[in-house]
């Protein structure tokens, strides 16, 4: 009987033991990916909008912006624009800091940005609306999305997700 006894608990024990290590690690993979999301952000908050050259006449990267590092405007981070105004987005990995530097020592780690111009009027809970980002008074929403793919995983997960709105100049 003292045996069962001892057993359950042990048992009990190392079952506590091996949730507190699985929130842990959930823990920790949640306060990086908010982190890797605020560098984005950090990096955003001194960009203008649009190219200070070309204005929002070029919109997504100019063609000697290859990598996000060489990104000097917000409009870089909507990639490739389609012919409706609409960016692709971007992938930065291995992800980076605010300083532009890439953090190599993590791998399985990306940063998704994506730049939407949504119309002032439109600014209402579950209801944006796009507009082209050349809408010289639209807001820009930024969304960085920071996945997370394990060496055993066949696709990352979303980990962390940062939202926030950029105002274009004037207003």
């Amino acid at each position: 009987m003292t045996t069962v006894i001892i057993g359950t608990g042990v048992l009990a024990i190392v079952a506590a033991q091996q949730s507190f290590v699985m929130k842990n690690d959930w823990s920790q993979r949640s306060a990086l990916g908010m982190y890797l999301a605020n560098e984005v952000r950090e990096l955003m908050l001194t960009m203008p909008l649009h190219d200070p050259i070309y204005g929002a006449s070029h919109l997504g990267p100019e063609t000697d912006e290859t990598t996000a590092e060489q990104y000097d405007d917000v409009d870089d981070f909507a990639g490739t624009v389609s012919e409706a105004g609409q960016g692709g987005g971007v992938t930065i990995d291995p992800p980076m800091t605010a300083l532009r530097q890439r953090i190599t020592e993590m791998p399985g780690w990306t940063q998704r940005v994506t730049v939407q111009a949504v119309p002032v009027s439109k600014i209402t809970p579950g209801a944006f609306d796009l507009t082209p980002l050349s809408d010289s008074s639209a807001l820009y929403r930024v969304t960085v999305e920071v996945y997370y793919q394990g060496p055993y995983d066949a696709e990352g997960t979303l980990i962390a997700e940062l939202t926030w709105l950029m105002y274009p100049p004037g207003s």
